[in-house]
Formats: C-alpha cells, sequence, structure tokens
C-alpha cells in the first residue's frame, strides 16, 4: 500500500493529535508533517483533501487570518474511528504494555461494551521497542522545524544483544522524512560529511535529540519521499517456500532488519549462522542472495537451490 493511498488517515491522525481550538496548523506546517511522513500534498490540493474530510464526518475546522489555519476540536470517538486506530496500535512497533494501555483508553471512547471487547483484543507486540514512540515524536519535530537531530543507533548480534554503532559514539543528521517498509519505520537523512542519503531503523535509536536548525542542500530541494521509498525499500515478491539460509556473522543485523528479530539464530560450524525462514522465492530475493558476494547461502530446499542456480547461470550467459 502506498502512502498516498492513505493520505486521509494520516492527515486526520496529525490533525486529531497535533490540534485544538487553542493549537491550529497552518497549511504549510501541515504540507511539512505529511512530508515527514512520506506524502506529499500542493498548497491547492490540501483544501480538498480537509472537505473530503468534512464530507464524511471527521470535521476539521477552519480560522481564516492572514493565512487558512485548520484544527479539530476533541471529540468521542464513533466505533469505526475506535477501531481503525486500534488497528493502527496494533500494526505499530510499540511494546505491548504501551498496547494495552492505548488499547484500554480507545475501548473507553467506544460506544458498547461490546466494541470494547473489540478494542481489548489484540496480538502481542513483535518487538519490545518502548522507546520508539518517543523517537517519532522526536524525529517528526526535526523534520517540521527544520533541526538537525543526533542520536545513538545500534544493531544486533546473533545472541540479540546491542552493539552501538560508532563505539557509542552519537551520529548528527540532517532528516528528510520517515518512511515505513518490511515491517520498520525508517528515517531517511544525509549528514555533512558524506554524499548522498542514509537509513536509520528509528526502533534502533536511543536518545533522539533535536539539534540547531539547518540550510537543505540544494541537491534535495525537490527530494520525493514516495519516489524514494519505491526505489529503496523494495518488498521481495515471488512464491512463498520455508527455506533455510546460512549466513556469516557480519550480515546478521540485515537478517533481523528483513526478516525480523524473533526469528531463530543458531550456530553452523565456525563460519556460519543459520536460519529457517519463509520467502518469497523469485527475482527480487535472487539478486539479494546473489549481491551478498556469498555471504548468504540457500541450503535448502532443493528446488530453490536449484532455481537459484539456474538464475545464476542465466546471468553468466548474457556476459
Amino acid at each position: 500500500m502506498t502512502a498516498q493511498k492513505i493520505k486521509l488517515l494520516v492527515l486526520w491522525d496529525i490533525l486529531s493529535h497535533r490540534t485544538d481550538e487553542e493549537h491550529a496548523l497552518s497549511t504549510d506546517e501541515i504540507i511539512e508533517l505529511l512530508a515527514g511522513r512520506g506524502i506529499e500534498v500542493s498548497r491547492k490540493v490540501l483544501p480538498d483533501d480537509i472537505a473530503l474530510l468534512n464530507e464524511y464526518g471527521y470535521e476539521v475546522l477552519i480560522r481564516k487570518k492572514k493565512f487558512h489555519y485548520y484544527y479539530v476540536v476533541n471529540r468521542p470517538l464513533e466505533a469505526a474511528e475506535a477501531i481503525m486506530l486500534t488497528d493502527m496500535v496494533q500494526a505499530s512497533k510499540l511494546s505491548s504494555e504501551q498496547k494495552r494501555l492505548l488499547q484500554k483508553k480507545l475501548a473507553k471512547e467506544s460506544v458498547s461494551s461490546e466494541m470494547a471487547c473489540h478494542l481489548l483484543r489484540g496480538d502481542p507486540a513483535k518487538r519490545n521497542n518502548k522507546q520508539i514512540f518517543y523517537n517519532i515524536d522526536t524525529v517528526e519535530k526535526a523534520i517540521a522545524q527544520g533541526r538537525k537531530l543526533s542520536f545513538l543507533y545500534y544493531s544486533l548480534n546473533y545472541e540479540k544483544e546491542k552493539v552501538y554503532r560508532r563505539e557509542g559514539r552519537p551520529y548528527t543528521v540532517n532528516p528528510l522524512g520517515l518512511t515505513w517498509s518490511r515491517d520498520n519505520y525508517y528515517l531517511v537523512c544525509y549528514d555533512d560529511k558524506h554524499e548522498g542519503t542514509a537509513n536509520y531503523r528509528v526502533d534502533r535509536m536511543e536518545k533522539a535529540e533535536l539539534g540547531r536548525p539547518f540550510k537543505k542542500k540544494k541537491e534535495f530541494s525537490d527530494f520525493s519521499m514516495e519516489e524514494y521509498r519505491r526505489q529503496s525499500f523494495a518488498m521481495f515478491t515471488g512464491w512463498p517456500a520455508e527455506t533455510e539460509l546460512l549466513f556469516t556473522e557480519d550480515m546478521t543485523d540485515e537478517i533481523f532488519d528483513r526478516f525480523g528479530e524473533e526469528i531463530s539464530v543458531h550456530k553452523l560450524g565456525e563460519d556460519f549462522l543459520h536460519i529457517r525462514v519463509m520467502v518469497r522465492v523469485g527475482r527480487p530475493f535472487f539478486l539479494w542472495v546473489a549481491g551478498t558476494c556469498g555471504k548468504v547461502r540457500i541450503l535448502a530446499p532443493e528446488p530453490v537451490r536449484k532455481e537459484f542456480n539456474n538464475f545464476i547461470q542465466k546471468v553468466k550467459e548474457s556476459y
């Protein structure tokens, strides 16, 4: 699902959480916050989106001064709103306890005891990272205010222990936006010392803090989060198969990134680790395996190994 397809949901989420009678958002501020979520909207289109929300019962009020300001007056949730927000909570990376507390709050706003029971049901969190809630808020503020962002960043080793990058020294970056891919939030940014962009998982950040304002580089003046997401975060496509993979220890963080931290990892000899995961077998998967230059190897099943070897042979025959 592309970010544009959920634009109205995100717009409503921003307005309902960041505005009230005393705190309205201008057109430019809303556009910046949407851009921070990977959604682009023009000044001409935004009023139509606001009108569409109002047409379907999501009331957004307008205050006209020199510019237009928009805000939402807090009201009890309707049933559909409560269900929608609960589903969004369940899809998030909040801890089990945070999800439980938010579900209880949503249940209090529901219209019936039957609805409250529905809202209180849910699966446990895949990852227990309480910090992510605060990280996202800090990142969004940095993006909206055009300020640098500093944070500690860590990877996980095969025993799922934290290993801090840069020997625990903080990163300082210029944020461009947030994007959602492979069940994770990513910060897209650049720094003052290197060319191009970098991606950091928000749930792997600690001690995120706002820095001083920065002036965006000319090369990023027309940066499109949606186009970047399509180019950089392609999901695997193909037929599903339970597959056994071998990989070297320096690939551990990428393995967790692609397949989730809940997978079981086992030592297999001195040089390789072993996992059993469900993958979608096809060209994107084979390109990824080949691109690791032997650091990831397909152990089983044999049909997947055979198809991968055929894929490699066709590549060789083309040159």
